[in-house]
């Protein structure tokens, strides 16, 4: 839960080259790691490795070592995290990334440690780490329950809008990172109704507001439902409550922060009542972003990016 999810600024950082695929889908096993992390095989240029997939990260990584091997001298690059502060790291350039029947040519890379970008015992020991910055034409799903990654073509694709519940993603500006809107659940029980005059007129103000609504990243690096600090006010929820854990640890980059840990009632995703968890575990810290939804609600689904037409398929 202290997974740290970075924005680039650097709007170069996408693919340039055509993508090139077979137009059948294609099937890609992956392994599970430590903390249920992703493990895909994929092909740099004509390298096999392992990457990690990270759909919060917003851009393509590869490890110092791999980079090494391909030759690759990095320049110097900044990185500025969703936590604040900011990171020198390195950035390089790749003749080829394929994942299944899926290529992109010639793109942009960070060249970075993939342990700084994963949660405190997370699967650190990848070659690199695959983002929604590889997906942002190619429609794909996480198939959790088979554990395969399936590269949909046209018609796959429909099959999945048939079965399953679409839901409409935001993609952000600066780098390629899915956000869906979520509705937070169960506030604290409204107190009862006065007597008398106060009673009655308080039968008119239309009952309890409806529940806030967040943006959250959708992202496979993360275990569980992070929020930003300042909801907690929002769901008005005292941090000093009997309920709430409260810590301050070091995050792998060796950054102190403050977090909160409960348990909402119930979330879901806004207009699709279906798509909930109950007494969903949550951790409340401060980020540049309204939260972050993680495996522990998407892997009770099969989960289609379709990111061309800005929407995510939710299927059981």
């Amino acid at each position: 839960m202290k997974h740290l999810f970075f924005y680039v600024g650097l709007a170069a950082f996408s693919a340039v080259g055509l993508a090139q695929a077979d137009e059948s889908p294609s099937t890609v096993p992956f392994k599970l790691g430590k903390k249920q992390a992703i493990l895909v095989p994929v092909k740099v240029g004509e390298t096999d490795a392992e990457f990690r997939l990270d759909t919060g990260l917003g851009f393509n990584l590869i490890s110092p070592q791999l980079a090494k091997k391909l030759g690759i001298e990095p320049t110097p690059v900044k990185i500025n995290p969703v936590t604040g502060g900011e990171l020198d790291l390195g950035r390089g350039r790749l003749s080829s990334l394929t994942v299944g029947n899926q290529r992109e040519n010639d793109l942009d890379v960070v060249v970075a440690e993939p342990r700084s970008f994963v949660s405190i015992g997370g699967e650190s020991k990848v070659d690199g780490i695959l983002s929604l910055a590889f997906f942002r034409n190619h429609p794909f799903t996480i198939d959790y329950v088979n554990q395969k990654l399936v590269m949909e073509d046209s018609e796959s694709l429909s099959k999945r809008k048939a079965a399953g519940k679409r839901v409409e993603c935001r993609l952000s500006d600066e780098n390629v990172v899915a956000s869906v809107s979520l509705m937070l659940k169960e506030r604290p029980p409204e107190p009862e109704k006065p007597g008398g005059l106060a009673g009655l007129l308080s039968g008119f103000s239309g009952g309890p507001p409806d529940p806030p609504k967040a943006w959250v990243q959708v992202d496979t690096g993360c275990e569980n439902l992070l929020l930003d600090s300042k909801l907690m006010f929002t769901l008005k929820i005292d941090a000093t409550g009997a309920n709430i854990t409260e810590t301050e640890p070091t995050d792998q980059n060796g950054r102190k922060f403050r977090s909160f840990a409960s348990q909402l009632g119930k979330v879901e995703v806004s207009d699709s009542p279906s798509l909930v968890q109950e007494k969903s575990p949550v951790v409340f810290r401060k980020l540049l972003a309204d939260g972050v939804l993680g495996q522990e609600f998407l892997r009770r689904y099969t989960v289609t990016f379709d990111l061309p037409n800005s929407e995510l398929i939710f299927a059981k």
